[in-house]
């Protein structure tokens, strides 16, 4: 199995133009694994639905390409914000099944993924939402080969609203797109073995701050009725050549702590700059602000501000982490609860080998 990458811009959240090209260069019968990784313009709340049309469209375009079958074996992980330095884009990334020679090197890049039951709206943010997010990752894990410990990257989208028509006498359910995160979170970074299954308490969720995962990103989405996961890391074995590498963030400012780890994925700095951002096949960044909204020791008003704090979070990101790639593609995720230590957050670079000497 060969695990591919490729980026493609949007125009809009309609637009399925290099989506469509970007798929066609695989095969259908090929592609034992599909997952669109995907950002799109629109102002992120929860009756904004450009991630919803961006997300049908993509549904449309697997479907022409691969049938019903394509479209099972596919997980669809929209995500809206692209402020900033950020380009409306997307990473197409499949695993590939593939005639070809033996591994050259010690690991590989692997992708799994996997999908909950639907899920009533009587247990979203519940514990059990938490433990079908744990079930999902497991089950990611299993399709990808890797263990817990060789997993760098889980990413998790999780319902925010039900699909269930409400009962006669309930009352109105709300969950905001943080409390879903916090439960993603935790439920993953139990499957990951990042904390204990009985720490997973309705108390925990976004309060408990000491509690977290150290690979997860979650997205929460009203349009998904389940929960959708894709695991990525290094396995012994894997063909490709892409590798991919991931660490904490101190805050929105930690630069140093971005380079650190494309230069772990085998990425080269020239200045505290990508040489070649060509190699670098993808940067995923799931960052956010202290729950006081303190940076450095200094205050900030991004819990004040008229603009959401998401927003401010993922422009200051994508100035960031984009100097030091050099481009503004580059997919940048706000709110990091229990995905981080309080205001920190994760960075996860996917680089390929350098062109061969004279080349």
């Amino acid at each position: 199995m060969t695990v591919v990458i490729d980026a493609f811009d949007t125009a809009g959240p309609g637009d399925v133009d290099g989506l469509t090209a970007a798929l066609h260069r695989h095969e259908a019968a090929t592609i034992r694994r599909l997952a669109l990784v995907v950002k799109t313009e629109g102002s992120a709340q929860i009756d904004d639905f450009s991630r919803e049309y961006a997300a049908y469209r993509a549904r449309e375009v697997v479907t022409r390409h691969g049938g019903t079958a394509l479209l099972d074996r596919t997980v669809f992980l929209h995500s809206t914000g692209c402020e900033g330095a950020m380009t409306p884009f997307g990473y197409l990334m499949a695993d590939l099944e593939l005639a070809g020679p033996p591994a050259t090197q010690p690991t590989g890049l692997a992708l799994g993924v996997g999908r909950s039951r639907p899920i009533p709206g009587a247990l979203i943010g519940t514990v059990a939402h938490a433990e079908l997010v744990e079930q999902a990752v497991r089950d990611a894990m299993a399709d990808a080969g890797l263990t817990a410990d060789a997993v760098e990257l889980a990413v998790v989208k999780t319902p925010l609203v039900s699909h269930d028509p409400p009962a006669p006498d309930a009352p109105p359910a709300r969950v905001t797109s943080a409390y879903a995160k916090a439960v993603g979170a935790l439920g993953s970074a139990v499957a990951l073995g990042e904390v204990a299954r009985e720490r997973v308490v309705p108390a925990a969720f976004g309060t408990e701050l000491d509690l977290y995962s150290r690979r997860t990103m979650v997205f929460s989405s009203s349009e998904a009725a389940a929960v959708e996961v894709l695991v990525l890391g290094n396995r012994a074995g894997a063909t490709g050549s892409l590798r991919i590498a991931s660490g904490l963030l101190a805050d929105v400012l930690d630069a140093d702590g971005v380079r650190r780890v494309l230069a772990a994925a085998g990425a080269e700095l020239d200045g505290g700059r990508v040489a070649d951002p060509g190699r670098v096949a993808a940067l995923l960044v799931k960052s956010g602000y202290r729950h006081d909204g303190a940076l450095r020791g200094a205050r900030t008003t991004v819990h004040t501000s008229r603009i959401d704090a998401d927003t401010h979070t993922r422009a200051t990101m994508s100035g960031v982490a984009g100097s030091v790639l050099g481009t503004g593609r580059m997919f940048i995720s706000a709110n990091s609860v229990h995905q981080a230590p309080d205001g920190g957050g994760l960075c996860v670079a996917i680089v390929g080998p350098a062109a061969p000497e004279g080349a």
